[in-house]
Formats: structure tokens, sequence, C-alpha cells
């Protein structure tokens, strides 16, 4: 990564004219155990951070739930539809639309999203060129996820998504068994978690293997429902490393989320 997402050097507050990018960027919610997400209203601050760093490609909503609107695919799935599962329809969907064009884009998962991104990537490593089930590869250059379980997560309701969200499941020994897992070409992974979010904690969050790894301090609310929805602001405390949660730094003059993940996806294209 040529700049540090949410180093002091990038995190003022105005932005400076962004080279522009046409690599497409998918946007993917979390669970939602009432069945539905408005994408639109979920990533709109997202989009908005995304256009200030240049980005002029598609922004894509990614919906799974037959309850979910305005967004820009959605896959008629429910609660009961397996992450693992998730992923291969969201690999499937980026190969066939992208990666066998050679466009390579980036993927933004809040929550379960970064599960369902990296579910697509691990089965891909896994099973792409050798089962049908899977596409042979994808192109994909970047991957951040906010506050997602990555060490699973308490969850108590007798559906198939919780059950994988939990500690030891199926799911989450088959995504630990492939961590960083790349696309054609590299990915470059960056986790993000918050001190203040109580559904996911840092050290799940930062859970899996990833070059760049940030973690916002207590008493600023990013917080698991709002981390998505946060963009504006440069004094932002946070720890931060760029060299696989190794050479930990701190700063008080940080990046809102959503710009650490605006800069974050630019990496391939400095």
């Amino acid at each position: 990564m040529t700049t540090a997402p949410g180093t002091p050097a990038h995190a003022q507050a105005s932005f400076a004219k962004a080279a522009p990018i046409n690599r497409p960027v998918y946007l993917i919610h979390g669970v939602q155990w009432d069945g539905g997400t408005d994408c639109e209203a979920s990533w709109q601050n997202a989009k908005a951070a995304l256009r200030r760093e240049g980005f002029r490609g598609p922004l894509i909503t990614w919906g799974y739930y037959r309850g979910d609107r305005r967004c820009s695919v959605i896959y008629r799935g429910d609660v009961d539809t397996g992450i693992t599962e998730l992923g291969r329809r969201l690999a499937w969907e980026i190969y066939r639309r992208h990666s066998r064009h050679g466009r390579p884009v980036g993927l933004l998962g809040h929550s379960m999203g970064g599960l369902i991104a990296a579910a697509a990537l691990v089965g891909v490593h896994k099973h792409g060129g050798r089962s049908r089930d899977w596409p042979p590869y994808l192109r994909v250059t970047d991957v951040v996820t906010l506050s997602t379980p990555f060490q699973s997560v308490a969850c108590v309701a007798d559906r198939l998504q919780c059950h994988d969200l939990r500690g030891g499941s199926p799911f989450m020994r088959w995504l630990a068994s492939c961590q960083n897992a790349q696309g054609r070409g590299g990915t470059d992974w960056t986790l993000v978690g918050a001190y203040d979010d109580n559904r996911v904690v840092p050290r799940s969050a930062l859970g899996t293997k990833a070059r760049h790894k940030i973690v916002y301090l207590r008493g600023q609310r990013v917080t698991h429902p709002n981390v998505h929805y946060i963009a504006k602001g440069s004094r932002w405390k946070f720890r931060y490393s760029h060299h696989w949660g190794k050479q930990v730094r701190q700063t008080a003059k940080g990046a809102a989320p959503l710009r650490v993940a605006a800069l974050a996806l630019r990496s391939k294209a400095q």
C-alpha cells in the first residue's frame, strides 16, 4: 500500500482532490434478523466518502435477503442461508460481471458482510478451478471490513446464520483455515474495529491475518450500528498497524472510519 489509510498525513478536515478510480466497489451489509436492509440508506455515507476519494466507477450494493430493498443486486436468501453459500453467490456475481472480463473490484463489508466477502475469496482459493460450484478465480484488489466478527460473536437465535457466527462452528473453522485469502493479482486486507463496539470486540474484529489493522479508542461512540455511517472528522483517536498487527502506533489525528475505508480501497490505484 503506497498511502497508509488514516495516518495523520491523510486525515485533514479538507479533502484534497483525488485521482479518479474507475474500479467497481461492492458494499455488503451485515446480518438482519428481521430479514431486510435498505441498502441505499445503509450505504449512502459510504458512497459519498468513496466519491470524495475519487471513485468514479460503479458502487454496487449487494443484498442477500428477500426483504432487502434499494440494492444494486439482490440474491434472495434468508437468515437460514449459510454464510459460505452467500460467499459463493457473491463470488459468482463478481466473476461473471467483472473478473472474467479482466476488471478488478474492491469489497467493503460491515459486520457479517465482511465474513461474506472473506468467504467468497476463501471458497475460490479452496475450490476455484477444481469444482464447478465455484468460479475459477476472482480479481479483488482490496477488502476492507468494519466490525466483522472473525473470531465469532455471541448469538442465540436458532437460525443457520446465527450458528455460523458462533465460536467453533464449522463455518468459523473453515474460514480460519485460509486467512488473508488472495484473489488473482493479489488482495490487500484492512480490518477496522472499535473499543466502543459492544457486539464485536476488537479481538474479533481484528482476529484474522491482514496487513492493515485499525482500532478506534474508547469514548468516541464508534459503535457496531454506526461504524459504517461515520465519514467526517480528522481528529479520531485510534491505534493502527500496517505490518500485520506488529509495530502498532497511535494517533489523535486519524480519519473517520469511512475515509479510512476509502483510502484503503484506493491502495492498488496509487
